[in-house]
């Protein structure tokens, strides 16, 4: 029985330990505030914290139970986040408006008569790759248009998003 004890004793010991040393520090809990405003003025230590958090593998966000302070039970306090890659697809040209004209004594040749744009988008879940088509050289990107890709995270408050997507 006393050798239980001591396990037990030395097992909770651990865990105290452990929970301070996890604990995040007053930079990494500021980027739960600075997150939805885009790291406005004086949240650029959050912001290279956040950097720093990533470039080590670690969630952009520490745990919010990590930086919550006594709060009061029953407060609705409930933050979270969501992360992850998203696919970047710049702004593209692309035909809107087709014509035919006569060309020769061929048919109809169809050409293009106006040009638009797209808006530039983010794909989250999936990653900008190169796919190969065939056995030549020639490949396609998927999403198609993409350029490269880019992490991002979002901050939520009783499960509504507090400020827009940060793209990083």
């Amino acid at each position: 029985m006393k050798q239980v004890l001591i396990a037990i004793t030395l097992f909770i010991n651990m865990l105290v330990v452990t929970t301070s040393v996890n604990a995040a520090s007053q930079e990494e809990c500021k980027i739960w505030l600075c997150l939805p405003g885009g790291f406005p003025s004086g949240c650029g230590d959050a912001y290279s914290a956040m950097l720093d958090r990533v470039k080590h593998l670690k969630p952009p966000l520490p745990s919010f139970s990590s930086c919550a302070v006594n709060p009061p039970s029953g407060s609705g306090s409930h933050m979270s986040s969501l992360f992850g890659t998203a696919a970047y697809v710049p702004p593209y040209k692309y035909c809107s408006s087709w014509g035919y004209r006569k060309q020769g004594d061929d048919d109809n040749v169809k050409y293009c008569k106006g040009y638009s744009y797209t808006e530039e988008k983010y794909v989250k879940g999936t990653i900008c790759r190169k796919i190969r088509t065939g056995d030549s050289d020639e490949y396609r990107m998927s999403p198609e248009h993409c350029s490269r890709t880019y992490r991002y995270v979002e901050v939520y408050t009783e499960g509504a998003q507090q400020g827009p997507t940060h793209y990083f």
